[in-house]
């Protein structure tokens, strides 16, 4: 009865405290807020860019928090330079947020197809970090995040591309929260 007890209170008590706990210490990111996330977007504009075809994107697996199931999320980065404006610049999207269909199929993965073949895109880019001159370096690029498809190397229906404001919504929060460096996030935020 009393081993019954001990197990119980474990897994309804301590587990879940252990869970908060490691949240806390590992993985609390910049704290965003709605209104930071709100407040970046609205100090953003939107322009056009050209991707060459065939740039490699970078994949890196993270994990915004331990929760119960599969939690395991990829931000995508291609790297590029473009001679309009006079910068490098970073196209950043995120999978395992955008599913679609009857197969609950990663729509960001035929998104990524589309970056690849290359094309003309429209991009969201904050104005405070598109005017400080620590970005736009190759060491540093100018963060983008994808709007929409103009043309594509791939010939197929552009609209799978096409990246909605809630979605773009949750992609801006997930880089100011476990992407951009703390002290980046000061000079947005203050």
């Amino acid at each position: 009865m009393v081993k019954g007890l001990g197990y119980t209170l474990g897994v309804f008590i301590g587990f879940p405290l252990i869970l908060v706990a490691v949240n806390f210490l590992f993985f609390r990111g910049n704290q965003v807020t709605q209104k930071e996330v709100g407040e970046y977007i609205a100090n953003s504009k939107i322009i056009e860019v050209r991707v060459s075809a065939g740039i490699t994107p970078v994949w890196d697996v993270y994990y915004p928090k331990i929760t119960q199931g599969n939690n395991v999320k990829v931000i995508i980065r291609v790297d590029f330079y473009s001679p309009e404006h006079h910068k490098y610049m970073e196209l950043i999207t995120f999978d395992g947020y955008d599913f679609r269909g009857e197969y609950h199929y990663d729509n960001n993965r035929t998104r990524d197809v589309i970056i690849y073949s290359g094309g003309n895109f429209l991009v969201r880019a904050n104005q405070v970090q598109w005017n400080d001159p620590a970005y736009g370096t190759e060491a540093n690029p100018v963060p983008v995040f994808g709007v929409k498809v103009i043309n594509s190397g791939t010939g197929d229906s552009q609209v799978a591309f096409d990246v909605p404001d809630d979605l773009n919504r949750i992609f801006v929060e997930q880089y100011l929260d476990h992407f951009l460096s703390k002290e980046d996030f000061k000079k947005l935020f203050g």
